[in-house]
């Protein structure tokens, strides 16, 4: 088991077109945009993947550098509060342990950007027979 790490940063409206999020949309395996099942991201192509971890501290720490380039770009105090992303942390320490998919995203720019960091087991406990985009079993 190991995780996947992907990053999306992209705009509301794009962010609200189901279509291009699912995989019978056209060109879906080419669009960056979030999928709206995180093991959809390996559906996608290998390009997208931005690390990958066979570790959880590594994972977390990529987790947490995420969070922190955008922090100040989220909406509201709440979501850019220590606190909120401490405990952030945690349920992703703790989903990790667990071999499932960490999905984070927050809204931006009131509410026009929407920021997306996912950590996506593999092989994936929901979608068994996915194959995995860096080829690693």
């Amino acid at each position: 088991m190991h995780h996947h790490g992907y990053m999306w940063v992209g705009s509301g409206s794009e962010y609200g077109q189901d279509s291009q999020r699912r995989p019978a949309g056209q060109g879906f395996a080419a669009i960056a945009v979030v999928p709206i099942e995180p093991a959809n991201w390996l559906l996608k192509s290998r390009s997208m993947v931005k690390a990958t971890f066979k570790d959880i501290a590594p994972a977390l720490e990529w987790y947490h550098e995420q969070i922190l380039l955008y922090r100040e770009a989220f909406d509201g105090d709440h979501a850019k509060a220590d606190e909120t992303i401490a405990a952030s942390l945690d349920s992703a320490r703790e989903t990790l342990e667990a071999g499932a998919d960490v999905v984070g995203g927050w809204w931006g720019h009131r509410g026009t950007t929407f920021y997306a960091v996912h950590l996506v087991a593999c092989p994936n406990p929901w979608r068994p027979t996915y194959a995995c985009p860096e080829g690693l079993r």
